[in-house]
């Protein structure tokens, strides 16, 4: 019985496949802290801590799919988890986007300021965000995105939260994401740096938390969408005030966006727009 005891407890131990590492910039090796690391197109992986430290069992994974790792303004890192196994360093290096600047035609152009999106302050249709009642990972890992849709040259400003209640026990971070439109879903993101911000209690102003974005260059000139996520552990909850009838893309990691026409968070945005 002892024997077959300890057989059945090695067995699990060299089945046993958690990988640990970081995930760093490639250029200078600095920490990406809250990166998502999904396998494949599940709704699964970890989170990586506010060092950039992951931790990821993959015992029970298929072993053929790719791991990923997707960052506003860094290319997608992606790599077959039976290749990435094999090596003895688990960190993931993630590389800058370039950006082609194009020769630059001096012409006066007008813009004129607009504001879109969903404005509702509601204290009834709320999307709510509360990790300790739920799996941390799976709250850190749910992004939600809202479509704008458009047909002219737009520069982003600021981008606008509606909070209806912000109860937490530390500042949350939250990362912004800005996806160019595929077949009526998020895409590929647009960004040149990853977008990140800390929320706390003071800085929401009249039920609003505003982030001035106008400082890094996000145009867009075609339909696009804006996705928030909320990265890091805290006690407590989070509120977003919504809308009836409003449609919002969600997904868990890297699994399929999902469409829902129900309600919408009062996501909302300033831009210039081309004349």
């Amino acid at each position: 019985m002892k024997f077959l005891f300890f057989y059945l407890f090695l067995g699990a131990f060299l089945n046993a496949q958690t990988i640990t590492g970081k995930v760093l910039a490639q250029d200078d090796k600095s920490p990406i802290p809250y990166a998502k690391i999904g396998i494949g197109g599940e709704e699964n992986g970890t989170i990586a801590d506010e060092k950039g430290n992951y931790s990821l069992d993959l015992s029970s994974v298929d072993k053929n799919v790719n791991l990923i790792v997707e960052v506003g303004g860094f290319e997608t890192f992606t790599t077959p988890i039976n290749s990435f196994l094999k090596n003895n360093n688990h960190n993931i290096y993630l590389k800058e986007k370039i950006r082609n600047i194009e020769e630059v035609v001096i012409t006066p152009k007008r813009f004129k300021d607009k504001h879109w999106g969903v404005d509702s302050k509601s204290k009834k249709i709320l999307f709510a965000t509360y990790p300790e009642r739920k799996k941390e990972k799976e709250e850190q890992s749910r992004e939600l995105a809202v479509k704008f849709s458009n047909k002219r040259k737009v520069k982003i400003q600021k981008i606008n939260l509606n909070i209806a209640d912000f109860q937490t026990d530390v500042p949350v971070g939250i990362r912004i994401n800005v996806y160019n439109e595929k077949n009526d879903i998020p895409n590929e993101s647009v960004l040149y740096k990853d977008i990140t911000a800390v929320v706390t209690k003071d800085s929401i102003i009249d039920n609003t938390f505003t982030l001035d974005v106008s400082n890094e260059d996000i145009d867009v000139n075609s339909d696009f969408f804006v996705s928030i996520q909320f990265m890091n552990y805290f006690k407590g909850h989070i509120f977003l005030s919504g809308a009836l009838f409003k449609t919002v893309f969600k997904r868990k990691y890297y699994g399929s966006w999902e469409k829902s026409t129900l309600a919408s968070p009062a996501i909302n945005i300033d831009v210039k727009v081309e004349k």
